[in-house]
């Protein structure tokens, strides 16, 4: 039961229509979608199928089950409109290619450090590093700086099948390069400036807190 990733092809579209595979109570698998399931530390898609409201998108032992608020009316076989909470996606769009970029610049400020937890919604992305200590309030500053004087600077943003790994997807800007399967917008103009704040969720572990300037 395979279903088509529209998301990949194109992360941009918002509505499409798809052929409903299965309905199992509030849980509905399509032939193709556009919702993107949580996974990569990315939050799942909402949205609206068939007039019902989506509250998330997960992927199952391989398969993308859209979660709706309610049982549908509809049944295998129908097909049906779909929309994505558009405004939603393009900012964990914007968040998601930031935080890759803020990445990218902690290390350079402040030596390499292992990656152990990330998620990024429409609000924020937080990641977290192991890290003994806390992280310096000057260097993260200069991080911040860093890196919306590199977003101010209109890079395109690209992502390419590895050939040599099938099914993993790498994601570039720049200088910047890393696997990463998610959705993400085409140039860093479209992210804006970005504010960075530091957590401490727990001993040995700093957490680096990613929004968007505008909020």
């Amino acid at each position: 039961m395979e279903t088509e990733k529209l998301y990949h092809e194109d992360p941009y579209l918002g509505e499409f229509e798809a052929m409903v595979l299965r309905v199992d109570g509030n849980e509905v698998v399509l032939d193709r979608t556009a919702f993107y399931p949580e996974g990569g530390g990315q939050a799942g898609d909402t949205g609206v199928i068939g007039g019902v409201r989506v509250a998330d998108t997960q992927i199952r032992d391989g398969i993308i089950v859209h979660i709706l608020e309610a049982p549908p009316s509809f049944t295998a076989g129908d097909r049906v409109e779909c929309r994505i909470d558009w405004e939603r996606r393009h900012r964990i769009m914007r968040l998601h290619s930031a935080a890759h970029i803020m990445e990218f610049f902690l290390r350079r400020r402040l030596g390499e450090m292992e990656r152990v937890g990330s998620h990024v919604d429409d609000r924020k992305d937080r990641s977290d590093y192991a890290y003994e200590g806390r992280l310096p309030a000057d260097e993260l500053k200069k991080v911040e700086e860093d890196t919306n004087r590199f977003l101010a600077e209109g890079r395109e943003i690209r992502i390419r099948p590895d050939p040599e790994r099938p099914g993993i997807r790498i994601w570039s800007c720049g200088p910047i390069e890393m696997p990463c399967g998610g959705t993400h917008v085409r140039s860093t103009r479209e992210i804006g400036a970005v504010r960075l704040r530091r957590r401490n969720p727990g001993r040995g572990v700093e957490r680096v807190e990613t929004t968007l300037a505008e909020d």
